[in-house]
C-alpha cells in the first residue's frame, strides 16, 4: 500500500526502535564475554563458539533439533549476504 508523503510508518519506525535494542543487547553481551575471556587469558573465538554451543543447546532444548538447525542456517544466510 503506497502512503502519502506525510504519513508517518509507526510500523518501520517500532521495527527499527526493536532492532536498535536487538543490537546494543547483543554488544553488551559480546563486551562481557570478550572482557571475561580476557581477564582469564582465554581466546575469544573459544568463548564465542562455546557460547554459541550453549545458544544451540537451549534452543534444542526448547524447540528442538530442526528449530536450531533453522536458526543456525539463518544466521549463516544472513552472513553469507551481507
Amino acid at each position: 500500500m503506497a502512503h502519502a508523503n506525510n504519513v508517518i510508518d509507526f510500523t518501520s519506525i517500532r521495527n527499527n526502535e526493536r532492532q536498535e535494542l536487538i543490537d546494543d543487547i547483543c554488544a553488551n553481551a559480546f563486551m562481557l564475554l570478550r572482557h571475561s575471556a580476557e581477564e582469564h587469558d582465554l581466546p575469544i573465538k573459544s568463548v564465542l563458539l562455546e557460547h554459541l554451543m550453549g545458544i544451540g543447546a537451549v534452543i534444542k532444548a526448547v524447540e528442538g533439533k530442526d528449530e536450531v538447525k533453522r536458526v543456525f542456517q539463518e544466521a549463516l544466510y544472513q552472513l553469507e549476504t551481507d
